[in-house]
Parts: C-alpha cells; structure tokens; sequence
C-alpha cells in the first residue's frame, strides 16, 4: 500500500467517524486505559460496541489518567448507520488477519471479518468500525484490534510475544512454548490456584536498563479448547461459543469470574518451557540459557511485518540471560502445575540474577 494509500484511507476513517459522533451524540463512550504502561484513551460511538471492547480491557483501566499517548475511536456501523469505507470480502474468517503497511510505515490498515482499523502510527491515532458488533467473530472480540496494538507496543520496546503469563506476589512466570503445548489450560490453572493472571497467549515483553524484565497484560481473555473447557465448571459457565464454523475454541474473559485475578503486568522471574511428556506427575528440571532462548524464539519470532525481528531477538537473549529457566515436563495430572511453580519461584529466588 503506497503511502497516499494509507493517508487517504484514514482521513477517510476518519471524516466517516465524524459522521458517526454527530449521528449519535447519545451513544458515545470514553475510558482510559493502561498499555505496556503508557495511558491509551478509547472512544466507542455505539453501546453494544462499547460493551464488548471493556471487557478484554477491564483490569487494564485508569482512574486517573495522565495524557494519552495513542488514541484509539472506534463506531458501530450497524447502531449509527455510517458505514465502512471499504466493503469486507466475505470470505475473510478473521484469523489471521488481512493488513497491509504503507511504503513508510505510517499507515496500517487492518480487515477482518466484521472489523476494519486504520492507524496512523505517526500521529498516535487508530480509527476503526465494526459492522455488527453482536457478529464479531471471537478473535475480534477477545483479541480486538490485535494488528494496529502489536505495532503500537513494538513501536513503545515492548513486543507482543508468543507466551503465557501468570504471577504470584508480584513475582511473574513466563510460560514459553509451541501452539498446544498447555499454555492456557497452565495459565487458567494456575490462576484457579491464586495465583494472579495476565496472558495465555500473548504477553508484552519489556527490558529496563537496570536489566530488569518486565512483562504486560494485554487481553484479558483466553481462548479454550474443548478438554480445557469441560475440566472446569467455571469455565464452562463462562465461556462464550462462536458463531462461525472455523471458531472451534471457546472465549473466556477472565474478569468474569471473581475466582480469578488479574493484574496489568508482573516483573518476570522465571522463564518455563513447556512440554508434553508420558508420565503420571508433572515434573520440573532446569533448562539452559540456549534451550530458553531457542524455545521461545521459535514460537516468537515469525515471519513477516508483525515480527519482532532483530530487536525482539535480542530481548529475548537478555531474558533468557536475567532470569533461570525450567522445563515443565506436563504428565497426566495438569492440577500439579500450580505446585511446580511454587517450587520453580522458590529456585529463581535461590539463583543468582
């Protein structure tokens, strides 16, 4: 997408946006929220619209919020009857999402099945519209404006990585593994067992200059699958089902349960890397540096613009370097991973940093 492209298309956004605010004054809704640890203002033009962004964003909201450093306004074309200003493909199943960057960078333009996003990276802006939002897909909601929010945080030194994310006293594990390894199902249990939760698939990673690593919430939801969702009774109260014949997990806000916790981000401890074995128990042992490195670098770093790249590498080498790593060897007894991270804490503060 040139860059004429790309501006053309967010003055569009947002003359349609416009558009929208003034037709329906009644209906527009503003919250503050807390990402990667800068403020973010969103503005919804739309009630039901507005419902479903709170709820993967509740734990992250701000009483108090100082200057915003992105802005993100968003309308319902079906409750305000401005519409999209591009038609959608109705082939487009909404995972993985359909983007294109301008020649500059600027301009990102992201469509999904029943949403579409421009941000202006520059201007610290995103516009965007959702054509129905009672027919967003559970991506959409659960995960919504994924695109545009990776961008922004690598933008800020605090890439989205491909890992689960828990915390117990303020002290955070990092769950790090392949697609089906039991991250969420580890993350959901160990946050069943008091400890606090803040990701099961998709967590910010930021470094300090006194080497200290940090790591953020961004969604609070979990996406299910079917074993996962018949274990646990709260689960199955809560989990949403999808409307689509390719959504075969379930969506599940953690911030519906008051059994659960969540919290906006932890100072990582320990890295875990996760993985299926033959046995009865759950057991642990430790993992090297490069073990650590390598494994979270395959589930991390793919390919394309969304990547991490170079500098996510090299986060990622320091996180490995800061903190000791442990393989979580999962047995038939998922329950006991709550005993192992205890155990796994207990270690971390043993080493030396």
């Amino acid at each position: 997408m040139r860059k004429s492209d790309g501006a053309r298309r967010h003055v569009q956004m947002e003359d349609l946006l416009g558009q929208a605010r003034s037709a329906c004054r009644d209906r527009i809704h503003e919250a503050f929220y807390s990402f990667g640890g800068r403020a973010v203002r969103i503005r919804v033009v739309g009630n039901r619209l507005a419902e479903r962004l709170a709820l993967p964003f509740a734990h992250l909201r701000l009483s108090d919020p100082p200057r915003p450093s992105l802005t993100v306004d968003l309308w319902d074309q079906c409750e305000t009857g401005i519409g999209a200003p591009i038609r959608v493909p109705l082939n487009s199943l909404g995972l993985p999402p359909r983007f294109s960057i301008s020649e500059d960078g600027r301009f990102v333009t992201s469509v999904l099945r029943q949403s579409i996003a421009s941000f202006d990276r520059q201007a610290g802006r995103i516009a965007g519209v959702a054509l129905d939002a009672d027919r967003l897909s559970l991506y959409e909601r659960g995960r919504p404006l994924h695109v545009p929010l990776s961008l922004w945080y690598a933008d800020r030194g605090v890439p989205l990585i491909h890992a689960a994310l828990v915390s117990l006293e303020g002290d955070g594990i990092l769950f790090a593994g392949p697609r089906g390894t039991g991250k969420t199902a580890s993350s959901l249990s160990c946050a069943a067992a008091g400890f606090s939760y803040l990701a099961d698939d998709l967590a910010g990673l930021e470094i300090l200059a006194d080497g200290a690593a940090w790591g953020y919430s961004v969604f609070g939801s979990a996406f299910i699958d079917e074993q996962t969702f018949l274990r646990s009774p709260v689960l199955a109260e809560h989990a949403i089902a999808g409307m689509y014949s390719h959504e075969h997990k379930r969506l599940f806000f953690v911030s519906q349960t008051r059994s659960m916790r969540l919290i906006p981000r932890t100072r990582i401890r320990a890295v875990v890397l996760l993985r299926n074995a033959d046995f009865d128990r759950t057991s642990i042992r430790p993992a090297t540096r490069s073990e650590s490195l390598l494994a979270m670098a395959r589930s991390t770093l793919r390919s394309g613009a969304l990547s991490p790249g170079r500098s996510g590498f090299e986060m990622l080498g320091r996180l490995s370097e800061s903190v000791p790593s442990f393989w979580l060897e999962l047995g038939d007894a998922p329950d006991e991973t709550p005993r192992c991270l205890r155990g796994i804490l207990a270690s971390a503060w043993s080493s030396p940093e």
